[in-house]
């Protein structure tokens, strides 16, 4: 099994075969690092420490090679050709000219590879350079055939290792340039079977991006399973075989994990959990799309204690440097990340769990997944415990704290019940009303193994509308103006608790028009001031594809409508459709819904509710 990450000492020796070159093809732009990202590279590799451990090293990233078709000699660098370049001007900058002598062709222009050749193989031409005062006299004295873009960069790099070795005299070149050629890495990605032109467009357009993900998989692989055997020989073939045999499993169990991220339901599921991304200005990528074990690193540095962290990261951002700090073995890592996969596979299919979770990720402001798998690992003596815990932050989410104003179970249960006092609170128009009615689907679906697991997606209002079960302003009560509506009038009146018509029948006929209508518009403003029209017990979350076309339809039309839709598969909220099927009222009328319905329903709300907040889970 070949290496996955090559040292650059390798990189520029053993993985060529004899006589073998690196060559930056013609298509490919020309050198082009700044200052700036010279100094960053070598402050980074200056501040990166092994402590004598072998195996921690400090990558630099990949570079992609296509082999030449008409010769075995030359291998086209791709992709990473800046890198390469880079590393090569420096190794020469530190004398290791025989690493490098001939094992790198800069096609692009034949004037720059004379430059870089001139450098690599003559003394005398780098002193040249390191002498000189600035680019334009060296220009000068060596002639126009070195003024070009390219090869200003080049000599531009020369001097900015002279300059940053002059500001960091403590800095011992001999051990720096060992951590170069031992400890800085490169993923090699040898590709075949590709047009060398088409991969690079794809490269160069973001199609084949590089990805966390295939870092850190490589990291795991390189290095955890040679700490595992304390006692490796290279030169033991069953040591070697060993050694393959459980880096190919590390391998496997690795992909077998992103299969279980990248399905979509655990992808949405966990996304809301994520409050951390890459920073735009980083150069390798987390990205969930490409690999969706990206969701599991990024949650494993959320859970991180804060002795692990640094300092700056405050938990705003996903940097590969996390996962190769020296505070955490390659093996503590792997062996951190398969237990919290573990952790996370069994809250998922924990159908309690599993929803309080999606609550809480999708409605809190301030939810903490660290401050979570802490209490779940150190906290719980019990899974009861744990669950517990999430339904009393579970219930700060949805209701406040208990005893400030405005907040607590105990003020909005008084809200919900306010038809006992005499208030109507306007739930309509309340933020409360969306977090208390999805939390009444979660008490259900936590409850009932009969029922399917809430999509992640309806942990909040999503494409619904807020929708009176009896119509906010009915449409027949304008309608009843004939002279034999005198009844039906009184009969609706009397539906809504509300008192009958003061004109006798034989009054309401001598009525014209005119009359009728102003005392209909009455009528229809004294249900708005004296009815519960918006109470949360007249209130459901339905989505707008179903209650757009309601209009101020009355609960029979509705009810057939929600039923139909249910049927063709359209999704409706378990509480919806427990109230049009009436299911949480004792009326036996099933196609009209009251007054008392609407008090009724109320009532069933927060008794559940205060079920729900009151009963503790206990160990069976």
């Amino acid at each position: 099994m070949a290496e996955l990450i090559y040292s650059v000492n390798q990189v520029f020796g053993s993985y060529l075969n004899v006589g073998q070159q690196y060559n930056i093809p013609e298509y490919q732009r020309g050198y082009k690092w700044s200052a700036q990202q010279i100094e960053q590279l070598l402050n980074d590799i200056n501040d990166f420490e092994t402590d004598g451990d072998e195996d921690l090293f400090y990558c630099l990233q990949n570079i992609t090679l296509v082999s030449q078709k008409d010769t075995k000699e030359k291998i086209n660098v791709v992709d990473g050709q800046q890198r390469l370049t880079t590393i090569a001007l420096l190794l020469t900058y530190l004398g290791v000219y025989e690493k490098v002598e001939g094992k790198l062709i800069y096609a692009v222009r034949e004037t720059s590879n004379n430059f870089i050749q001139l450098l690599i193989t003559e003394s005398e031409f780098l002193e040249s350079v390191l002498e000189s005062t600035d680019f334009q006299n060296f220009v000068e004295e060596k002639g126009s055939d070195f003024d070009f873009q390219d090869i200003f960069f080049m000599y531009n790099a020369i001097k900015t290792f002279q300059h940053w070795f002059t500001m960091n005299p403590n800095v011992n070149k001999e051990s720096f340039k060992s951590k170069i050629l031992n400890n800085v890495k490169l993923i090699i990605n040898r590709i075949e079977n590709i047009s060398e032109q088409e991969l690079f467009m794809n490269l160069n357009t973001g199609k084949v991006p590089l990805d966390g993900a295939d870092l850190i998989r490589a990291i795991l692989i390189t290095r955890v399973a040679k700490q595992e055997m304390e006692l490796y020989d290279p030169k033991n073939i069953k040591d070697v075989v060993r050694l393959n045999e459980r880096r190919i499993r590390i391998g496997w169990e690795l992909d077998e994990i992103n299969q279980w991220w990248n399905q979509e339901n655990v992808k949405e599921f966990f996304l809301p959990f994520v409050k951390i991304f890459t920073d735009a200005e980083e150069t390798i990528s987390f990205d969930f799309n490409i690999n969706a074990i990206n969701l599991l690193y990024s949650l494993w540095l959320q859970s991180l204690k804060k002795e692990y962290s640094d300092v700056e990261n405050k938990y705003k951002s996903v940097k590969l440097k996390y996962f190769e700090t020296k505070k955490i073995s390659a093996l503590k890592l792997y062996h951190d990340i398969l237990s919290l996969h573990r952790t996370l596979v069994d809250w998922y299919d924990d159908r309690t769990i599993y929803h309080y979770l999606g609550y809480l990720a999708s409605n809190s402001p301030t939810f903490n997944f660290r401050s979570i798998v802490n209490f779940w690992n150190n906290k719980s003596n019990t899974r009861d415990q744990f669950k517990n815990e999430l339904k009393r932050l579970v219930t700060v989410t949805a209701f406040g704290v208990e005893g400030k104003p405005k907040q607590g179970f105990e003020y909005w249960k008084g809200k919900i019940l306010d038809y006992n006092t005499g208030e109507k609170t306007n739930w309509y128009d309340s933020k409360q009303l969306e977090k208390t009615l999805v939390l009444l689907d979660i008490i259900d679906l936590s409850e009932n193994e009969y029922l399917p697991f809430l999509k992640s997606t309806h942990f909040k209002k999503n494409d619904e509308d807020k929708e009176h079960i009896y119509p906010a302003t009915p449409k027949s009560i304008k309608e009843l103006k004939n002279n034999d509506a005198h009844g039906l009038i009184n009969s609706y009146l009397r539906k809504l608790n509300l008192t009958e018509l003061t004109e006798t029948e034989e009054e309401w006929m001598e009525l014209d028009e005119y009359e009728k209508e102003e005392i209909l518009n009455n009528l229809s403003k004294k249900i708005h001031e004296e009815t519960n029209i918006n109470s949360i017990g007249n209130l459901v979350l339905l989505h707008y594809s179903i209650n757009r076309g309601f209009g101020n339809d009355y609960y029979i039309d509705k009810r057939a409508s929600v039923i139909k839709n249910t049927q063709l598969g359209k999704y409706v909220r378990q509480h919806t459709l427990k109230v049009f099927t009436k299911q949480l009222n004792s009326s036996e009328d099933l196609n009209d819904w009251t007054m008392n319905d609407i008090a009724n329903n109320a009532n069933k709300i927060a008794l559940s509710l205060e079920a729900f907040v009151q009963k503790k889970h206990e160990q069976v």
